[in-house]
C-alpha cells in the first residue's frame, strides 16, 4: 500500500472545513443531502468528492478525528491504570450517545470500502489500557481487547433501540464491572 502524499494547504484546509460542517451536521442529526456539505464548508461540490466519495467516508473521517482526540485523552491520563480505562469506557460510551447521528451513519456503513481508521486507535488504546490496569491487578488478567470492542462495536450499533442511550451506559457498566478483578 503507497503512503500517502501530505496535502497542500489549501487543500488541507478544504478538507478540514468539510469534516468541521460534517460533525456540527451529525451532532445536530440534521438530515441533509451529501452534495450539502459542500456548500456548508464553502467549498465546492467536486472538493467535497475529492476528499470523501461518499457520506459514510465523510462519517469515518469525523468519527476517526474524534476518536483520536479520546484516545490521546486516554493515554495521557494521570489516573491510575484501572481508574483510566474505566473513565474511558464511559466516555467513549457517552461520546456514541452524545453523536447518535454519527453512530448511526456509521453502523449503516458496512461497504468493505469505507475505512474507518479510528476503529484501529481505538483498539490499540484499550488494550493498553487493559493491559496496563491487568498489570496493576485492577483489572482480571484475562481481560480481553477483542471482548471489549466487540461490546463497544454493539452498542455502537444499537442506536435503533428505543432506551439506546440508557441502555449504553449500562453496558458500559456490564463491561467495567465485568473488567474487575
Amino acid at each position: 500500500m503507497a503512503e500517502q502524499k501530505p496535502l497542500r494547504a489549501d487543500a488541507r484546509r478544504n478538507r478540514d472545513a468539510i469534516i468541521a460542517a460534517a460533525r456540527s451536521v451529525f451532532e445536530h442529526d440534521e438530515q441533509v443531502r451529501f452534495d450539502d456539505f459542500a456548500a456548508r464548508a464553502g467549498v465546492g461540490v467536486g472538493t467535497l468528492y475529492r476528499h470523501f466519495p461518499t457520506r459514510e467516508a465523510l462519517a469515518a473521517a469525523v468519527y476517526e478525528g474524534e476518536v483520536v482526540a479520546l484516545c490521546a485523552e486516554a493515554r495521557d491520563s494521570n489516573r491510575p491504570p484501572g481508574e483510566s480505562l474505566e473513565a474511558f469506557l464511559r466516555g467513549f460510551v457517552n461520546y456514541l450517545v452524545e453523536h447518535m447521528a454519527l453512530a448511526r451513519t456509521l453502523a449503516a456503513a458496512v461497504h468493505p470500502s469505507v475505512q474507518v481508521d479510528g476503529g484501529n486507535e481505538l483498539e490499540r488504546t484499550v488494550a493498553d489500557l487493559i493491559a496496563r490496569a491487568a498489570a496493576d491487578g485492577s483489572v482480571r488478567g484475562d481481560a480481553n481487547t477483542g471482548a471489549v470492542m466487540v461490546a463497544l462495536h454493539g452498542i455502537g450499533s444499537a442506536t435503533d433501540r428505543p432506551e439506546w442511550a440508557s441502555e449504553a451506559r449500562g453496558a458500559a457498566e456490564l463491561i467495567i464491572h465485568g473488567l474487575k478483578a
